[in-house]
Formats: structure tokens, C-alpha cells, sequence
């Protein structure tokens, strides 16, 4: 935490918390996590909870009877703790269709309520976007911007979320460019802007190199990455994000991140340490 503090992080944001309320060590392990958040200036978001594989069960009673729990735990807890600043959804898509579509209608509009009912945090959710037309990574619908503007404002509208922070790229790869990502920042900011939401930023700090698309299918085919066999991640390069840091700060009202913890924390050895010291660097400049 002190090394991030460092770096100018001053929120940290919470998932995969439910199994921590059920241990006395976990419980005790949050409320030290919590107090050093307090002391270092840090807030916290933290997510409601979901269920293995949801997306594919769509069984709207059970999610929610699982998010509930999770939700008044988080209340009993921390509802009053100086760092909580928000709730989190954590089901997580980009569009959808049709019998998924309606069940996202429901799922989201219902932990809206239960969160605001209990507490008067802002609740805020992370959606992604699809760049792959030539559905290399599996069988996904693409759409285009303006689609996405508009199924967007409808759903933050119809579920009262007040803080959207899109990701950066949904297929984490080192090949994708600003020019790319423009225009959903923009169909994003435009569907907020109608809606009410604040935008934030989710820049991901952490990405599969790989060239391009081509040498993507020449070295796994054409598979979700998720499928690929020990995958060359790594922590993106500081010139390459800046210059993400820079497209999102033009749409957005705060940035987020997500690869830190995975592959840029100074623990991990000495590439994270040069990463960190840069990127340090970067910041004492301003």
C-alpha cells in the first residue's frame, strides 16, 4: 500500500471478497486492510459478490440471494468505515442480446436498489469493449459505437449506476491502439453524458504481447486468450501507458487500473521494480 501511496494511487478497489466474511482471519485480515486505507488516505470500492460462471446459469434468484449476503455483510462491517466509498458490480459485460439481455434488465437494476437501500454509496460497474470483428477469440457479436452508446444509456438509465468505468481494451492484447479504442470511449462518455453516470477510466496496466491479430492465429489460433497456454503477459510499457493514461483523462473524471497487483508490484522482482521506479518518474513530473 505504501508503494502504491508512492505512485499517487489513492483508491483501491475490492473483489472476490465473500469468502473473507466467512473466517475470523479473513474478517480480521479486511479490517486491517481497511484501517491502512484510512491512514494512507485511500478509498475503497467493494464488489457485491457473484456467483461461479453466472453469466452462463442466468439464475436471477440465486445471484441475487448470493449478492445480498454479500452486501449486508459488507454493511454489518464496514456500511460506516471512513475509506468505504462504493459498491462495485461485478458481472461484468459488454453488450447483449436477446435472453441475456433481459436477464442484465433485471440483475443490474435489482443491486442497484439493494445497495442504495442499505447504504448511499455510489455504485459503480466496469464493462469492457469488443474490438474483434473477424471473431478470432470465439464466437462474440461485435458491435458498433454507436450501437454501444445507445445500449449503454439504456442500461445505466434503467439501473440507476452512478459511476461507469470502462476498460480500456477487452482483449488485453499489446497490438491494440488509441485509434481503436477512441470511439468507445467516446460512445461511452456520449451514452453517461445522457444518462446521468460520471465516467471514470479503467486503464489496464498489465497486457499479452503479441504483434498483431495475424501472429495472434499463427501462434494459437484462434482461441480466447484465456485458452492460451502460458501467455506473455507483462506490465505495459511506461511510453505506451502514457499515452493510454492520456486518452482516458480526455473522457474521463478518475482513473482506475487493473494489472498492478498481478504484474507490477515490486514484489514480483526486479522488471516490477524498474516498472514502478519509472512510472514514478513519470508522476513526479506533474
Amino acid at each position: 500500500m505504501v508503494e502504491q501511496k508512492v505512485l499517487g494511487f489513492d483508491l483501491l478497489w475490492l473483489s472476490n471478497i465473500q469468502s473473507a466474511f466467512k473466517t475470523e482471519g479473513g474478517l480480521a485480515h479486511l479490517r486491517g486492510l481497511m484501517g491502512i486505507c484510512t491512514t494512507l488516505g485511500f478509498e475503497v470500492i467493494i464488489d457485491t459478490g457473484f456467483t461461479p460462471n453466472w453469466y452462463g446459469h442466468r439464475e436471477l434468484e440465486r445471484e441475487l440471494k448470493h449478492c445480498r449476503e454479500t452486501i449486508d455483510a459488507v454493511v454489518k462491517h464496514f456500511g460506516k468505515h471512513p475509506a468505504f466509498f462504493g459498491w462495485y458490480i461485478p458481472h461484468e459485460i459488454y453488450m447483449t442480446w436477446g435472453d441475456f439481455r433481459a436477464y442484465i434488465d433485471q440483475l443490474y437494476p435489482a443491486l442497484v436498489k439493494r445497495c442504495k437501500s442499505v447504504s448511499d454509496k455510489p455504485v459503480t460497474l466496469s464493462p469492457f469493449f469488443i474490438l474483434d470483428r473477424d471473431q478470432i477469440f470465439g464466437n462474440f457479436r461485435y458491435n458498433e459505437p454507436d450501437q454501444y452508446a445507445d445500449y449503454w444509456e439504456g442500461v445505466i438509465k434503467r439501473s440507476g449506476i452512478d459511476i461507469i468505468m470502462l476498460q480500456d481494451s477487452g482483449e488485453h492484447l499489446s497490438y491494440v491502439t488509441n485509434a481503436q479504442r477512441r470511439p468507445f470511449f467516446e460512445a461511452m462518455h456520449q451514452a453517461c453524458t445522457a444518462s446521468g453516470a460520471k465516467l471514470w477510466g479503467n486503464v489496464e496496466v498489465a497486457e499479452l504481447l503479441c504483434k498483431s491479430p495475424e501472429k495472434y492465429v499463427e501462434l494459437y489460433g484462434k482461441i480466447h486468450h484465456s485458452q492460451v497456454k502460458a501467455p506473455p503477459w507483462r506490465a505495459v510499457p511506461i511510453p505506451r501507458l502514457i499515452e493510454k493514461l492520456t486518452l482516458a483523462a480526455e473522457y474521463s473524471e478518475r482513473i482506475v487500473c487493473w494489472g498492478y497487483q498481478h504484474f507490477c508490484r515490486p514484489g514480483l522482482g526486479d522488471g516490477a521494480v524498474k516498472w514502478g521506479k519509472d512510472y514514478r518518474e513519470y508522476v513526479d513530473r506533474f
